[in-house]
């Protein structure tokens, strides 16, 4: 369809197309009286010369008004419009939601400046090109899309003073599916003729993977839809993607090992790459890594702390163009006092685990410990402890046995030490098959090795308990000797992290809700066994208490920007007041809620990566004291610039039709374009220019034509 854009020129310049029939009237050549003494020879050339004239006067007319013609339609911007171009004339009331992407893959810096702010002037722009009658919907998105008025405004001007002075970058990846469903639901309630969304990004291929066919209605094809792309031609970026503590057992004073991993997104490899590790506010150590062009790399460090308690700290690389993804943070705690329960038939069942954990019967260690007996274990509170340690105890009631399910399931540590007083019925069916899942075949009974021994024959070096003797040679190996032990069924529920050299399961490893639980096959009583005389034993039971008080699901967790984060905090903080202080610094009162033996806290507001600090206000401080910290980091997906190919935009939109406007595109133009159409003035004036070409060189040829009449 040919319509123009700036139509009113049609009327105040169409009398310009006059002219030339006024001067063709006006400057018709007179008639000269010449005496002649005959008239033949001027009839004849009447008939073939001034026919030529005349024919020569009527061409140039028709050409001298096509050129006005050209040039005042040029001024009138005509334009031919497609099937992408509404039917609505040029005054048709319009709807307009933008939606602006400001996830943090939108801080990379450009040549031309951050692409977030290039995005802003892109969103003005649009914005100013509104006129009276429009109303307009501004939504900022990363991982959702938040509305800056619920209903569309006709207040250009506020949204505007809003984009100069509010609108921000997040720290949250990119869902350009939730911001185009938001964005269609709006508009589906429009009464406007004209209905558009402003898709501003910079199209991150990784934010478009929720984009689906379900986003679209058969209403969704009367919305016309701009792709404004502002980025820019070419991208390249390093980050940290993850930070890995393995599955090790952190103590004071012990060197551990904490790694980073590094991406590096560009086109060309990254040579002597600086990666700082920091821990407790201290820069502590640095090394150089190498990363080729679309890999990856892994940067180790063995740092050591000294005290125990929380800690905290970062990886941090060199700048380049994006600077959030340089920075990736992490927690751990090392527990100051581990408290231990043990129990066995009698108190004599657990004096070597005593003597083991408290060697010097020190009072200040970190493991505070309660022996009890059977009798005396009723009444016994399995919360109020890190660890419990069953070290031959015939059994428990269904009411203790509870309580210990319930003390694994929410983080507690158990370690169920065999021997000749357990009752095999109530063993086999409520630890081994209740708490292990194994099925065992035959009655739950101890073998004998009758003239010789069991050994320990193959341990797990790389398990936490075990780790300090990887470097040791096997034949270096404590030889550890059982007169008898418990044969196990395998199972591949329960990890077996040591072996009997009858190829049985010797020390056995099950996850039980938030918790551990470890099952040793065999006793501990001098008088089956040499291993509390062994130098290993005191190392075994102590790193095997560390590591079922460790919390190493939480040592690795991840938690990403925006998550909605629970703590678990002990009981006796209760009544108090509790802060949160994010990576700003700002204060934000906490309400926790008291659940059976724990402290409960949600927390939701994490939208900054960095280090959260929750403490209990005391006078002696301005920021009070440090219970707990976690790390909050960014979704390393947007890391990677990565565009998407406008095939797959296609595929994704399900054949909805979208107009795609490069970096480089002038906007006003593009969208009055995709509007009306095809603009032909440039096309018309040049076609005027050819036009007024051979008007000059007709209007020389009459002359001439014009003076050899004369001269005859």
């Amino acid at each position: 369809m040919f319509n123009f854009l700036n139509p009113i020129i049609l009327f105040t310049a169409g009398a310009a197309i006059l002219l030339p029939l006024l001067i063709h009237i006006f400057n018709r050549q007179k008639v000269k009286k010449i005496a002649f003494s005959s008239l033949l020879l001027l009839r004849s050339l009447e008939k073939t010369r001034m026919r030529r004239v005349k024919i020569m006067e009527y061409l140039l007319l028709i050409i001298r008004t096509l050129i006005i013609l050209l040039v005042v339609a040029a001024f009138a911007r005509p334009a031919i419009r497609g099937g992408f171009a509404t039917k609505v004339g040029a005054h048709a009331k319009t709807s307009v939601v933008i939606l602006l992407d400001n996830s943090y893959s939108m801080g990379y810096e450009a040549r031309e400046g951050q692409l977030f702010e290039l995005a802003k002037k892109k969103a003005k722009e649009i914005l100013r090109q509104l006129k009276e009658g429009d109303q307009a919907s501004l939504i900022l998105f990363a991982s959702q899309p938040r509305i800056k008025t619920p209903d569309p405004t006709y207040d250009f001007k506020h949204l505007i003073e809003y984009l100069n002075e509010e609108a921000t970058l997040s720290a949250e990846k990119t869902d350009v599916g939730q911001a185009l469903k938001t964005a269609y639901q709006i508009l589906q309630t429009s009464k406007n003729l004209n209905r558009e969304i402003y898709l501003i990004t910079d199209m991150d291929k990784s934010g478009w993977s929720s984009v689906s066919l379900e986003l679209l209605r058969p209403e969704s094809q009367e919305i016309k839809l701009y792709l404004v792309d502002v980025s820019p031609p070419q991208r390249e970026n390093l980050g940290i993607k993850e930070i890995g503590f393995g599955n090790q057992l952190i103590q004071k004073g012990c060197p551990f090992q904490i790694t980073a991993k590094i991406a590096n997104f560009s086109s060309r490899p990254a040579r002597d790459l600086l990666v700082g590790l920091y821990l407790d506010g201290k820069r502590v150590s640095q090394t150089d890594v190498n990363v080729e062009k679309g890999g990856e790399t892994t940067a180790k460090f063995m740092p050591t702390v000294e005290e125990a308690g929380v800690h905290s700290g970062f990886f941090e690389l060199t700048d380049d163009d994006l600077l959030i993804d340089n920075r990736r943070f992490f927690t751990f705690r090392i527990p100051k006092k581990i408290a231990v329960l043990l129990i066995g038939e009698t108190r004599r069942q657990t004096r070597y685990l005593a003597l083991a954990l408290n060697p010097l019967g020190r009072t200040e260690t970190d493991k505070e410990l309660t022996r009890v007996s059977k009798s005396s274990l009723s009444g016994i509170d399995f919360s109020k402890y890190d660890v419990v340690i069953l070290s031959d105890l015939s059994r428990l009631t269904e009411i203790q046995l509870a309580n210990l399910k319930r003390f694994v399931q929410r983080g507690g540590g158990v370690f169920f030490i065999l021997g000749d007083n357990i009752d095999p019925e109530f063993y086999s069916k409520e630890i081994l098959k209740g708490l292990f899942n194994l099925n065992l075949k035959d009655p739950l009974t101890p073998t004998k090795n009758v003239g010789g021994f069991f050994s320990f024959e193959k341990i797990d070096l790389e398990h936490p308990i075990f780790q300090v003797y990887r470097n040791v040679k096997k034949e270096k190996l404590p030889l550890i000797k059982f007169s008898s032990i418990f044969e196990l069924p395998e199972s591949r529920e329960v990890k077996t992290i040591v072996r009997f050299n009858l190829g049985r399961p010797a020390l056995l490893e099950k996850s039980f809700g938030a918790g551990k639980a470890l099952l040793l096959a065999a006793p501990v009583e001098e008088t089956q066994t040499d291993l509390v005389r062994h130098p290993f034993f005191v190392p075994f039971i102590n790193r095997s208490v560390g590591y079922l008080a460790s919390d190493l699901i939480r040592l690795n967790e991840e938690i990403p920007v925006g998550s909605k984060v629970t703590r678990e905090l002990p009981p006796d903080l209760a009544g108090g007041k509790l802060l949160l202080f994010d990576p700003h610094m700002r204060r934000i009162q906490l309400q926790p809620s008291f659940q059976t033996d724990k402290l409960i806290i949600r927390i939701d507001d994490t939208f900054l990566p960095g280090i959260y600090d929750i403490r209990m206000p005391i006078p002696s401080s301005t920021r009070g004291e440090l219970v707990d910290q976690f790390a909050v980091n960014l979704d390393p997906q947007d890391s990677d610039p990565e565009k998407i190919e406008l095939s797959d935009v296609e595929k994704k939109l399900g054949g909805l039709y979208f107009y795609y406007i490069k970096p480089g595109d002038d906007l006003k133009k593009s969208i009055l374009q995709s509007r009306y159409g095809k603009e032909l003035w440039k096309t018309l004036l040049w076609i005027a220019a050819v036009l007024l070409i051979l008007e000059m060189f007709l209007s020389r040829s009459r002359k001439k034509d014009m003076v050899s009449e004369e001269k005859d």
